[in-house]
């Protein structure tokens, strides 16, 4: 009598309702909440409510009434006699019993004598076990407040695992509060309808969400043949295969061989990888950058333009950003600041210098894949400095092209990886900065300048004081004059020996404390005292 999405809508709002809503006083706001799921124009919605809303139906409190019901009009039947109810309302009842059948065999009719909290935790529980008829009813009761405390992210989350899982009831309702995905949800819920056979309803819902390009998304299909293998469950969401069949970085070759295979310990390898590692970017904030070297405004302006290019890091023809200086400490200052420009960006350090063998495994062990962190923006701030051998430099530079990044082939379990969202920005001493060159935008560290060197060394007493735990460290005056003749990677050992070897609360950097450590802390050079040095200045 109802056509099929009117049918679906009263039978999802009953398993809302006999699950926990019971505790819900007004069921209107559940009853349209599902309505506009469902793509019920209004006033039929309103029509509807008014018959959910009638003696006969509302006398239909458990399976035991309802089993009731059916047994009276079989009575009838049996005796000649007329129905007694209006057919309409009959076939509410009758989803309504459906509804009271699904959720007692599905464990999650509450007892009568259940408290409220008993009852929402017991739907909890389902939604957290992958129940999908759980996830799709708290998932609606969480983004509208209804019962359970409003709570639109975490009750989106459960409708998009439903959806993601080919629920008709999930992706109508991802449909619904997710309208940044609708494009692939709607290729989805078409699957889904030709499978039951009612493809003809599709109709409502592009009329009301817009087109999609068919074909563009092959995740239902790969879940429909791992359920029809009886791989997985329809009705129980399974998290490490749905990262896998969701998963950015595998083609989709890939994803069927590891989602069909009765080998569950390459599936368990697979699901190791950072399989949800996507292309998102996180916030760039120029403003870090501001007045960093106002003295060379060349040098920002470069940074601050290559930085600015890393939507583009998939592409073929990008070039990471690589910092060039024989200074350490400019490198490192530069490192330091980085990782600032980026909210809540994963940063990964790597002296590629230190990599062997093992690091370069094509397994989950692989230095690149390793150190992903698949939810969120991934920087890798890659060193080289001094002596490199030839493999860890070839196998860096690979990692530096998007195109070999964007195709990063492991062995076991044999896939091929889209790494192309990671971010690699470069550090590099002037000597492999000439073999680096051909894959990257070199931006050559200026010299430092007298007005910065002075900046910068007062900078290095602070950062030493928070790393050695000196609460107030401080400089004796015209100490920083005397220092400015020696390169900031000097200044940084000196400094760096004398608070770590006389430690104290307080402490007071002077000239006779400094002196012993300059041109003798991992130096070669010789320093004549603080009037000067045999050395010019190499920044």
């Amino acid at each position: 009598m109802f056509d099929h999405l009117t049918e679906t809508m009263l039978k999802s709002y009953y398993i809302a309702e006999n699950t926990v809503g019971r505790f819900c006083d007004d069921k209107r706001p559940l009853f349209f909440a599902y309505a506009n799921i469902f793509l019920l124009p209004q006033e039929e919605a309103e029509r509807l409510f008014a018959l959910s809303q009638t003696q006969e139906v509302l006398r239909i409190q458990s399976e035991r009434e309802y089993h009731q019901h059916l047994r009276m009009k079989q009575y009838l039947a049996m005796n000649a006699h007329s129905a007694a109810v209006d057919s309409e309302i009959d076939e509410i009842i009758n989803l309504k019993g459906t509804a009271f059948t699904l959720a007692l065999n599905f464990q999650l009719m509450f007892n009568a004598k259940d408290v409220r909290s008993v009852a929402c935790e017991n739907l909890t529980i389902a939604a957290e076990n992958g129940l999908v008829l759980a996830l799709n009813a708290l998932g609606v009761l969480q983004s509208e407040g209804i019962v359970f405390d409003k709570d639109e992210e975490n009750g989106r989350t459960k409708l998009l695992c439903a959806a993601e899982w080919n629920s008709e009831e999930g992706l109508l309702a991802a449909l619904y509060y997710d309208p940044e995905n609708r494009e692939k949800y709607l290729e989805c819920l078409q699957g889904c309808l030709v499978r039951i056979g009612h493809a003809e309803v599709f109709g409502r819902a592009l009329e009301k969400y817009g087109s999609y390009t068919k074909g563009k998304h092959g995740e239902y299909r790969l879940l429909e043949k791992a359920f029809r293998q009886g791989i997985i469950k329809r009705d129980v969401y399974n998290k490490p295969y749905a990262r896998l069949v969701y998963s950015k970085i595998l083609g989709e070759r890939d994803k069927e061989t590891l989602l069909l295979t009765p080998n569950k310990e390459l599936f368990a390898e697979a699901s190791s990888l950072p399989l949800k590692l996507g292309h998102g970017t996180a916030e760039f904030h120029a403003r870090v950058l501001d007045g960093v070297r106002p003295d060379h405004p060349e040098e920002s302006s470069k940074v601050l333009c290559a930085l600015g290019n890393i939507d583009l890091r998939g592409m073929a023809t990008y070039r990471p950003l690589c910092f060039v200086s024989d200074s350490k400490y400019m490198l490192d200052y530069y490192a330091a600041l980085l990782p600032r420009c980026f909210e809540k960006a994963h940063v990964e350090r790597i002296e590629i210098c230190d990599l062997v063998d093992y690091d370069f495994e094509p397994t989950k062990n692989n230095i690149f894949v390793r150190g992903c962190d698949e939810d969120a923006f991934n920087l890798y701030l890659l060193t080289f400095r001094g002596e490199i051998a030839d493999r860890a430099f070839d196998m860096a530079k690979n990692f530096l092209q998007s195109g070999k990044r964007g195709n990063y082939r492991l062995n076991h379990p044999s896939v091929s990886l889209d790494l192309s969202s990671v971010l690699p920005v470069c550090f590099c001493d002037r000597e492999n900065a000439k073999k680096l060159k051909p894959y990257c935008d070199m931006v050559r560290i200026a010299e430092v300048t007298a007005k910065e060197k002075r900046f910068f060394t007062e900078k290095t007493v602070r950062d030493k004081g928070i790393v050695y735990g000196v609460k107030e460290l401080t400089m004796q005056e015209g100490l920083a004059e005397k220092l400015s003749v020696y390169g900031m990677d000097e200044i940084d050992r000196a400094i760096d020996a004398a608070v770590r070897e006389h430690r104290m609360e307080k402490l007071l950097l002077t000239e006779s404390l400094v002196r012993p450590y300059i041109g003798s802390v991992g130096t070669k050079k010789r320093a004549y005292g603080f009037g000067g040095s045999i050395h010019d200045d190499h920044e």
